[in-house]
């Protein structure tokens, strides 16, 4: 298959010749969507453990012959959950280098293969090896899933012209979210079914090992290795690649972890996670403790990520544009304005489980408060999330590395915290209020570091290492990465070596 990719279009007008881009589907596009699906397909698998788990231990099918039923404590529950998230955060730097040494291609099917082998297992793994048996389980899960992300930047790199990297980088990221909003409902009405909580673990399997045959059959790591190609289209690639040099350099361990805005950014990701990893894993179990159905508390523990991801399309385009107007630098300098808009989302956020702790939660408030407590916190992928760029230009992708393995860390301990308090009781109410408050705090905690130790300006560590190039308007894409020689204090030529 042979695409034909015309660059440029020229046309005689009134004023002259006018250029033209030319815009037409190649293979490139067919790999980035396979890329999106088994992003999509992986976030189904993240996103369905809280419902699994719920449906193992649905005391509504306690005498169905078709399928066990446990009674695990929530703590015990809680145990899996975290595993996973141990797992996660512990493979995340180690991720890297299985990257390099097995090639994206390889690791990515070996991740799908992995998760399908696990899942279609997992009935035999509950029924006979018991919550420890998961746990572990659970633990690989959470080590293979860390994979995804380095392969997915490696392939983008490989594959991707600068001018569309950014785009559809933005949509393959976007799918592990995605399926993490879709295996909610999923799961929910696959408990429902006869098969109950197995047909959920059999679903998945079949998702990830169909993912796994046709991304190793459709897919290549890089253009020149895939069959489908056409000259022109990798060509067209090779030439777009050639202008982006990226220079190779020595990432400043020790700079980084000294510096303050380096631990605002860790502490206010790390708060964001604690209540993500919380919205996902507990808030369904609220909705089944407090009267409703599985398969409706599912539906409902949706909404919330829902409305967190229309607030982050509907509103971070406008705070960009205002950003990179300039309009705002009359006012407020980049550092306050990053903070303004992060404390949008984070208080908002903590106002909203401090009300939460004190509504009835049988009334239909408190799935009012908490759409909107999770949804105002999309505002947050504006605030600290974009200051990564802003506080580094060479090494933001190490920092969001670090801040999320730490994060995720994080995040591993709320199940363990929400399961030790709720265990005993969980339909006592007080135990709840006890959980959002401490939410609550540890949110105010790390968005008050956040808000004093955080800097929007580039760090020192980082303008040693100064580049610079030639820029595409459009995406805001660096061309070229250079560093400066070092200057004579008595005039501008450079130093000899």
């Amino acid at each position: 298959m042979d695409v034909e990719f015309v660059r440029y279009k020229y046309e005689d007008g009134a004023e002259g010749f006018i250029m033209k881009k030319k815009f037409k589907i190649g293979v490139r596009h067919l790999q980035a969507i396979y890329m999106f699906a088994v992003s999509v397909v992986l976030g189904l698998l993240r996103g369905s453990s809280g419902v699994a788990m719920l449906a193992i231990n649905d005391p509504a099918r306690l005498n169905d012959t078709y399928i066990e039923i446990h009674d695990w404590d929530r703590r015990t529950q809680s145990t899996t959950f975290s595993s996973f998230l141990f797992g996660y955060a512990l493979m995340l730097l180690p991720a890297e280098l299985c990257v390099s040494q097995f090639g994206s291609k390889m690791l990515v099917t070996a991740v799908l293969a992995m998760n399908g082998g696990f899942n279609a297992a997992m009935p035999n793994i509950v029924n006979k090896g018991g919550w420890i048996a998961v746990s572990n389980t659970q633990f690989l899960l959470g080590m293979s899933q860390a994979c995804l992300a380095p392969a997915n930047r490696i392939m983008l790199e490989n594959w991707m012209p600068p001018n569309e990297k950014t785009f559809f980088g933005s949509i393959v990221y976007g799918g592990t979210y995605i399926g993490m909003i879709l295996s909610l409902p999923c799961a929910g009405a696959l408990s429902s079914h006869r098969l109950g909580w197995e047909l959920i673990f059999y679903a998945q399997a079949m998702a990830a090992l169909s993912s796994c045959a046709v991304w190793g059959i459709l897919t290549a790591a890089a253009p020149q290795r895939h069959q489908a190609i056409g000259d022109k289209e990798k060509e067209y690639i090779e030439e777009a690649k050639g202008f982006y040099k990226k220079k190779q350099q020595q990432v400043p361990w020790r700079d980084i972890l000294r510096s303050p805005p380096f631990w605002a950014l860790a502490a206010a990701h790390a708060a964001f996670n604690a209540l993500f990893v919380f919205f996902l894993f507990d808030v369904p179990y609220f909705f089944t403790i407090f009267g409703r159905t599985l398969k409706d508390a599912s539906v409902l523990a949706m909404l919330p990520f829902v409305v967190m991801w229309l607030v982050y399309l509907t509103t971070s385009p406008t705070i960009e544009w205002v950003y990179n107007s300039g309009f705002m630098s009359y006012v407020l300098s980049t550092t306050y304005y990053r903070k303004l808009i992060n404390a949008i989302g984070a208080f908002g956020a903590i106002i909203g489980l401090t009300v939460l702790s004190n509504v009835n939660p049988d009334s239909g408030l408190s799935l009012v408060i908490l759409t909107i407590t999770l949804g105002v916190t999309g505002f947050q992928y504006s605030g600290f999330l974009d200051n990564y760029r802003n506080l580094s230009q060479n090494f933001n992708g190490t920092l969001v590395i670090l801040t999320s393995a730490g994060a995720s860390i994080v995040g591993a301990g709320v199940p363990l915290f929400t399961g030790s308090i709720l265990s005993p009781d969980p339909t006592d109410f007080r135990r709840w209020r006890a959980v959002f408050l401490s939410l609550a705090s540890f949110s105010v905690l790390g968005n008050v570091l956040y808000t004093v130790l955080g800097r929007g300006d580039r760090a020192e560590w980082d303008r040693e290492r100064i580049k610079f190039g030639y820029h595409n308007d459009a995406n805001q894409l660096e061309l070229e990465e250079l560093s400066l020689p070092k200057t004579s204090p008595k005039d501008d030529r450079p130093l000899q070596q």
